[in-house]
């Protein structure tokens, strides 16, 4: 299985690549939604990585993904800088769940 990463930054590409994750770089939605779209058609693919900011880009699809999807795990990790949303996790929670913390 493979894992691949989404990403807006060329440090944030270098990094995953220095770690053996294969990475795309992406700078619009159109680019994001049809780098998903086309990794989501392939079955060796397991993980899917999106940086912070292809998350904000492509949330609707995402979340939507992870709802209908049950072998493809997507995450988001922080882009350099750290995660500019310091609440993702309570929001997240809070949407997945219906639980307020």
């Amino acid at each position: 299985m493979r894992s691949v990463c989404l990403c807006e930054k060329t440090e944030t590409m270098t990094a995953m690549r220095l770690g053996g994750i294969e990475s795309r770089l992406v700078t619009n939605v159109d680019e994001a939604t049809s780098s998903l779209e086309r990794l989501l058609e392939d079955p060796t693919v397991a993980l899917v990585i999106v940086s912070e900011n292809v998350h904000n880009m492509i949330e609707p699809l995402i979340m939507k993904t992870k709802l209908e999807r049950k072998n493809t795990l997507i995450i988001q990790i922080p882009e350099p800088g750290g995660l500019r949303d310091k609440d993702y996790i309570m929001k997240y929670i809070k949407n997945s769940i219906g639980i307020k913390l």
